[in-house]
């Protein structure tokens, strides 16, 4: 399905909720899609409603060669949850996911019932900065599927992103570096959980970082698991996001 945000078309599945529960939204991380999250997601499509979409310049949505700062991403997705009618959500993020999710969740509060955030950070230090910035550059110069390969993302399943608009996402997460979101989670007041591999190649500080900083978030560190929780472990991770949910953010389990 695709809907039709500033006259782009983003892709995007929606499962419509039973009456009165809440809706999980995946966010997708950097050269990735929607796709990533079907075995998670299939764990708890069949108790709460569940949207998944590609963000701009992924999986099927399309592209736009303009700088896009970090809340061009929150609005792209508020833009989507708009044309479905849906009035908040839980948001999952994975990696850059994370990084939309918390922008979401400072940007436009009233929209955001809980979060649960996967591999991310609200800040990152040089050297990740630079990292950003060449491979911002790579998908710039050579395309979506030369940054893929720069990430050591096989393509096999996976549709590559459209190169310049990955460069300006790209550079939208580069801006934790200078701006970071840290701060303004402090104000973030929604249930929260905090998952990340403890082989994570990021390492798993960051995560520490949110937990300590968001109030009243839970921090949840997978042992032998990688960057791609999602990935490795789907379906415990779909039955922890069930549970969460169901414990801090069904308003049927406060009846």
């Amino acid at each position: 399905m695709h809907a039709l945000i500033s006259g782009r078309r983003v892709a995007y599945d929606f499962g419509r909720p039973r009456e009165g529960s809440p809706v999980i939204a995946f966010v997708h991380g950097l050269a990735a899609s929607k796709e990533a999250w079907g075995l998670a997601e299939k764990r708890v499509s069949d108790r709460f409603g569940v949207l998944r979409y590609d963000l701009r310049g992924h999986g099927a949505s399309e592209g736009l060669d303009e700088p896009c700062p970090r809340s061009d991403l929150a609005r792209d997705l508020i833009a989507l949850l708009d044309w479905l009618a849906i009035s908040d959500v839980v948001l999952v993020g994975h990696s850059a996911g994370g990084v939309v999710a918390m922008q979401t969740a400072v940007d436009f509060p009233e929209r955001v019932a809980g979060l649960v955030l996967v591999g991310t950070a609200s800040a990152c230090n040089d050297r990740t900065a630079d990292w950003y910035a060449a491979t911002a550059e790579c998908a710039r110069r050579e395309g979506g599927a030369a940054a893929m390969k720069a990430m050591g993302v096989r393509d096999g399943n996976v549709r590559v992103p459209d190169g310049r608009t990955f460069a300006h996402v790209a550079l939208a997460m580069r801006s934790l570096n200078q701006n970071p979101l840290t701060d303004c989670l402090r104000m973030v007041r929604i249930p929260t959980l905090v998952i990340v591999g403890e082989k994570d190649f990021l390492g798993v500080g960051g995560s520490v970082i949110l937990s300590r900083t968001i109030p009243g978030a839970q921090l949840e560190i997978r042992p032998g698991r990688g960057h791609g929780v999602h990935v490795e472990e789907p379906e415990w991770l779909g039955d922890r996001i069930a549970t969460f949910v169901s414990q801090h953010c069904d308003p049927r389990s406060a009846q």
